[in-house]
């Protein structure tokens, strides 16, 4: 059965390889150089020049990806870890309307130590196309391992197996003629999952499996797959204990299984494993944020919210003025199905979180959603969100974005319109009106305020805006509902 397996897996390597290659980078090609626009902290890395000498991992993030955000503590670490053995982290990131130069810097001084690693801007999107774009990969964040050949080793998530990889790489034990096989089948997995031909994506794991029998991941592809598409809990169920057995001493990767197995209606003995699981992640990190936004979640679905509460309650005091973790916490406790007790706690945790950094918009945003999508407190939100906007008086893509949510999102619009337009408007002034996005967001919140010949006319101007670029349908059909209104 073993050699029938890594017979399809090497059949399936050579396939792909034999037809046009889907991207343009792959495990095992040189590594692009970092073309980038400002170094923010740290020396300039150049690819080139480290090959024969250290390894580089590239790592890709946003200010605003909580996920991003998260992951810096663990980098950090393993920059300090891996310093000595010749490895350099650098963290790159593209220009946004919420990520300007000015909010990374402000970032990267905010963090200091905590971001104890180089960091790069990306305004043109060089360094982000080289790697991103030519990988296929569009979520972050998103880790590239280069060895000292100068060859892409890796790419995958960094609270992954980013630190299981490193250590095989500066010990020159990594197979990366293995890697490239196997992220070839993982490419085709993810063409089977978007097929939804499911038992593809399970023979497909076994053929992984058989190449890298101690990797937990494809296990949890197989534990996903039976439970989640095929409906097959007993196969689920073994798939579920092989990763855990072979996920070690990794207390992100157990918190985030505890995640994936963790159900309200559990039939099966999935919880059971969610439990077991987010023990030994608490055990190994108990200070991790990750770990324990895990433990909350799977303690409030397996019906033990009062552990729940009293831990998020001790999480809370233990944060003391960790402005960013207790937001972040604010977040997962203000969840409009959990109960009042635990918006409250969301309340008090971003009560922190604002009086540790007064002068952070963001805090006061996450205050203003917690208000009106947990508590329902109209008036309470509306004086929130006035402050935020002034908070947010020079920061043109905080308040688009503030806005544009108000004005979509099913749980607030029609609520909260006067406050958007104040907010748009705000960001139109600060733009001078040249941003297509902008203007587009400013001429919804003047329709739904009331003022549908001024919205017909800006989203004319939006159309003007994008010039000769590809003018979005959903642009289009706001242009002729706000025309047929008038």
């Amino acid at each position: 059965m073993r050699r029938g397996i890594v017979c399809f897996a090497m059949v399936v390597a050579c396939s792909l390889a034999a037809s046009a290659r889907a991207h343009e980078l792959h495990i095992g090609d040189a590594a692009p150089s970092l073309d980038v626009t400002k170094w923010v902290k740290g020396a300039p890395v150049d690819v080139e020049a480290t090959k024969d000498k250290g390894v580089v991992v590239v790592e890709f993030w946003a200010t605003w990806c909580g996920p991003c955000v998260a992951a810096i503590p663990h980098l950090t670490e393993l920059q300090q870890r891996f310093r000595d053995k010749g490895v350099t982290f650098v963290a790159v990131t593209k220009f946004d309307e919420g990520n300007t130069l000015q909010m990374v810097e402000e970032f990267v001084a905010e963090q200091g130590d905590k971001m104890g690693f180089t960091v790069a801007f990306d305004k043109e999107g060089k360094t982000y196309d080289a790697f991103m774009k030519a990988a296929g990969q569009g979520g972050i964040p998103t880790s590239f391992v280069i060895d000292k050949s100068g060859r892409v080793a890796w790419i995958g998530h960094p609270m992954g197996s980013l630190e299981e990889v490193l250590d095989k790489v500066v010990s020159g034990g990594f197979d990366i003629r293995t890697a490239a096989v196997v992220s070839t089948i993982r490419d085709k997995m993810w063409d089977a999952l978007r097929a939804g031909d499911h038992e593809t994506r399970i023979r497909l794991a076994d053929a992984w499996i058989a190449l890298e029998p101690t990797s937990a991941s494809p296990h949890m592809t197989k534990f996903r797959t039976f439970a989640d598409e095929l409906g097959k809990p007993t196969e689920a169920l073994a798939a579920a204990k092989k990763a855990l057995a072979l996920a070690g001493d990794n207390a992100a990767t157990l918190a985030s299984y505890a995640q994936a197995f963790v159900r309200e209606d559990d039939k099966h003995g999935f919880n059971a494993l969610a439990l077991d699981s987010i023990k030994r992640a608490m055990r190994l990190d108990p200070e991790s944020m990750q770990t324990a936004i895990a433990n909350f979640r799977v303690l409030a679905t397996v019906g033990r919210e009062g552990d729940a509460i009293a831990f998020a309650e001790k999480a809370i005091k233990h944060l003391g003025d960790n402005a960013s973790d207790l937001a972040r916490f604010a977040r997962v406790l203000a969840d409009p199905k959990r109960a009042d007790r635990c918006t409250n706690l969301a309340i008090e945790a971003v009560d922190l979180a604002i009086a540790a950094e007064p002068d952070e918009p963001a805090h006061l945003s996450t205050k203003f959603k917690i208000l009106a999508t947990c508590k329902k407190d109209v008036k309470a939100a509306v004086a929130v969100g006035r402050y935020f906007v002034e908070k947010a008086a020079d920061e043109e893509g905080l308040l688009n974005n503030f806005a544009w949510e108000l004005l979509t999102d099913e749980a607030m619009k029609g609520n909260y319109d006067d406050l958007a337009l104040a907010a748009a408007e705000r960001c139109d002034e600060i733009d001078g009106g040249d941003n297509w996005m902008y203007v587009d967001t400013l001429a919804l919140a003047k329709f739904e305020t009331g003022a549908r010949a001024e919205a017909a006319r800006l989203q004319r101007k939006v159309i003007e805006l994008i010039g000769d670029g590809t003018v979005p349908d959903d642009v289009r059909e706001r242009l002729e509902r706000f025309e047929a209104a008038k």
